[in-house]
């Protein structure tokens, strides 16, 4: 499946800090994927919304269900370990132009909101 340039904004709210980047991305109709600093992160849009962040260090796989509690991990490449999450999302949205996804880190407290601008 061909896959197209598109400019992004990422908006990223994580309890009361919020960090904001523009990036180069390549986009289908169920991926986008982008690279941040040390981590390239992909955004599968198919049933369920996942977000893939990965380095050479780490490995972190979230899945959105909303109104669901659903299970996501960190891996610790080095370590050869694995860290379980339990991810609580409250609503994921998808329009043309924008994605929204507000959760809970359950397993860390941690509020979220990402979001994607095209």
């Amino acid at each position: 499946m061909c896959m197209s340039k598109v400019d992004i904004k990422v908006i990223i709210k994580n309890n009361d800090e919020v960090s904001e980047e523009k990036y180069v991305a390549l986009k289908n109709k169920q991926k986008i994927e982008y690279f941040e600093k040390e981590f390239k992160t992909s955004l599968f849009l198919k049933d369920v919304v996942k977000i893939k962040r990965e380095n050479e260090d780490y490995l972190f796989d979230m899945e959105f269900i909303p109104d669901k509690e659903t299970k996501g991990m960190c891996k610790l490449k080095k370590e050869n370990a694995i860290i379980d999450l339990k991810i609580l999302t409250d609503y994921v949205i998808i329009e043309e132009n924008v994605i929204i996804i507000k959760y809970k880190v359950l397993t860390t407290e941690q509020d979220v909101v990402f979001k994607l601008e095209m």
